[in-house]
């Protein structure tokens, strides 16, 4: 499959003339067909999902992904929606969105301080339903949200914090900003920044009153993946 995805994307460097093409899949041929615009030849998205390729939709990020493609970064393995800061990432439950990246302190001037990173993040409810985000597949103590350094430390969502997320208690259309905080353990040294925000969701653990409702993502990858190098970062 990697190699039909393959000879589709190498079409784009066929000759500028030609205006269109009939496409096939394993000897199939297709209803649609890809045309040429300026040299450039554009193979439509149906085609592409017919050959295997995953396509998820993200406010203006059209992510595409082979299955079985692994990601660099550990836990930045697994399939994910993506944007970048500022980028309104919607999965069928959930609107979420990095509004900014700041560096933060844990009770400064202590023996107990820390230095870390806080992620701004505004979370809205997409459905017709009052929903708490840890009864719909997020960790209720934040595990599995993650903030990945350059290079490639992996800070974790403070526990007790991130509670004021994930319990909150949402309306339809109703939203929450909170700042989601990432500290170093206390031993810790590193110079890296920030690079990506790990948001995990496990679809498999909506509540089941909530299925019964219709309450259902329409992706069957509602984890989020955020690049904070990219789009309106700034503390």
């Amino acid at each position: 499959m990697k190699r039909m995805f393959g000879i589709l994307i190498l079409l784009a460097l066929g000759p500028a003339w030609a205006q269109e093409y009939r496409l096939s899949i394993g000897g199939e041929a297709l209803p649609q067909a890809a045309i040429t615009v300026n040299g450039q030849i554009y193979v439509p998205l149906e085609a592409l999902t017919r050959a295997g390729v995953v396509a998820t939709i993200g406010g203006s990020t059209l992510g595409l992904t082979l299955p079985g493609t692994s990601f660099a970064g550990g836990a930045n393995e697994r399939q994910s929606l993506e944007g970048c800061v500022g980028t309104d990432l919607f999965n069928g439950i959930w609107r979420v969105k990095v509004l900014s990246v700041e560096p933060i302190k844990r009770d400064p001037g202590t023996l107990i301080e820390a230095e870390g990173w806080g992620l701004t993040v505004e979370v809205r409810n997409g459905t017709t339903q009052t929903l708490q985000p840890v009864f719909t597949g997020i960790s209720g103590t934040g595990e599995g949200i993650q903030l990945v350094l350059s290079d490639e430390t992996i800070l974790n969502a403070e526990r007790l914090d991130v509670q004021t997320l994930t319990f909150a208690s949402l309306p339809q259309g109703g939203g929450l900003t909170h700042q989601l905080k990432f500290y170093h353990p206390y031993d810790a040294e590193t110079e890296g920044t920030p690079d990506r925000l790990l948001f995990q969701i496990t679809p498999e653990e909506v509540a089941p009153g909530l299925q019964q409702a219709g309450v259902v993502y329409s992706t069957p990858h509602p984890s989020l993946r955020v690049s904070l190098t990219c789009g309106g970062a700034g503390g």
